[in-house]
Order: structure tokens, then sequence, then C-alpha cells
């Protein structure tokens, strides 16, 4: 079943589905069931069924679909009619995904989890599922253009950060994963993502999103107090590409675009 098509999605995602994506033609499963292939040290072998099933299903649910985040190079999905594999570092992986953002190709894992390792960063575990990974987009993108302020903290690798939960709205289960963190209401959203993860060291970016500027003016207190690591502000934000001074808040956009992207957490 397309994604689209689900109905036990939350209704976040399925409002992002369908004024945001669009999907472009998919590979069939005739097609993967006779070109699948795996590649080995350099050679392509026939693919494993557990790596035939996995294209199969990933392909079906999520084959070409298309959206942006934040830059312009947008989120692709889809085996684009090569159902080519390769056994990674944390076993068979179909090259499936291509995040604008980060520009680097994402590996989607036999289990449906998403891998990656750009350039010498460590392979490792980004999202748990692609419903997942979808539902922190659509969360993202409902409330980039809410006034905000952002952080950046760091950990040691593989390690979240330690939060209190207490000091901030209700968790968002469907937005998190191993690289995000997401709580929200229909007031403020809060976001930990990891940024960066080279050797000996994760990277974390903190957003506080709130629907007006005076609230997101309580950004400092809350997170400071909320996150059990050093938090300093950033220097620079990726949502609206400017450099911030720190202690001030990141105005909502005002192009049509962003104006028709308003809406609840």
């Amino acid at each position: 079943m397309y994604v689209g098509d689900d109905p036990s999605l939350s209704p976040r995602l399925h409002r992002f589905l369908a004024e945001h994506t669009h999907r472009l033609p998919h590979t069939t499963e005739a097609r993967i069931r006779s070109a699948a292939a795996m590649t080995v040290d350099g050679r392509d072998e026939p693919a494993p069924e557990e790596l035939i099933t996995a294209m199969v299903r990933f392909e079906e649910r999520y084959g070409g679909l298309r959206y942006a985040v934040i830059g312009s190079n947008g989120m692709e999905y889809g085996l684009d009619g090569v159902p080519t594999g390769h056994r990674g570092p944390l076993g068979p992986a179909l090259p499936g995904i291509f995040d604008g953002d980060q520009t680097w190709g994402i590996d989607v894992l036999a289990d449906g989890r998403t891998a990656m390792g750009p350039g010498r960063w460590p392979y490792r575990i980004i999202d748990r599922s692609v419903d997942q990974r979808l539902e922190k987009h659509a969360l993202l993108v409902a409330v980039r253009s809410w006034p905000h302020r952002t952080f950046t903290c760091s950990t040691p690798p593989e390690v979240l950060p330690v939060v209190d939960e207490e000091r901030l709205p209700p968790p968002v289960p469907e937005a998190t994963g191993p690289a995000d963190l997401w709580w929200g209401d229909d007031s403020t959203a809060i976001q930990i993502t990891l940024s960066g993860w080279p050797p000996g060291q994760d990277r974390w970016t903190v957003r506080y999103f709130a629907r007006t500027p005076r609230r997101a003016a309580d950004a400092n207190p809350t997170v400071y107090a909320a996150i059990g690591h050093e938090t300093v502000p950033a220097h620079w934000c990726a949502l609206c590409s400017h450099d911030i001074a720190p202690g001030t808040t990141c105005p909502p956009a005002l192009d049509t675009n962003d104006r028709h992207r308003r809406g609840r957490p």
C-alpha cells in the first residue's frame, strides 16, 4: 500500500503528504524480482530473498515520493529502476533515499530502519522506520515558519541528550527516532536533531518553536533547564539560512510558501 493511502497514519502526516509531496513512477515488483542484485566485493550477485522482499515492500509504499523540507534539493525515495542493494556494516541494505538537505544517500535496511555515513562519519542508524522519517519531516514543515530559537549541544558518540521532559510539552513519539527527538502541543514544539557525528562526538541542533514571538522568548530558560548537557545558542539558523545573534528569535517567514506551511504541529 502506498504510504499516502494508509488510513493508520497520523492526521499531520496525511496533511503533509497531500499538500507537500508528489509521486513519480516507481519500480514495479516484476522488475525488482527479475533484476534484483546485491553488490558484494565490487561484483553483482543474485539478491537474497530477504533483500528482494525489502525492495518490493519499500518501493510499493514509498517509491517515487518527492518533497522538500529545508533546502530546495528535496528528499527522494525509490530504486529508480535499478534494484541493486549491497551488504553494509549492518547487513543487507538498499540505497532507497536521497537526502537533499544532507546531499547524501541513505540506506534502507532489510528491517526497515535507515542508516547513513556521510564522508568519514561513522555509519549509523538514523530512523527507526521510513514512516517515522516522514513524521519528523511533516512536523518540521508544520512548525518551521513559527518564531523559533536555535541552540546546539554535544554528547559522546551514539548517546542521546539527557532531557527533563517535565519541563517540556508532551513527547511526539511517532516523529521521534534515533537521531530526532520531538515534543509539542498547540503552542510550542521542541526538536533535538542530530546534525553531525564526526568520530568521537555527536553534535545536536535544538530548536524551540512557538506560535508567537513572546512565547518564543521563553526558549532560553526552558531549554537550559531541560537539557542535561552544555547547551549554547547557535550562530546559524539552517531553516532561515542566515546568521543569528545569541538570544534572538528568528521571525516567521512572510513569503507565500511559508504562509501556506503554517499549521498545527
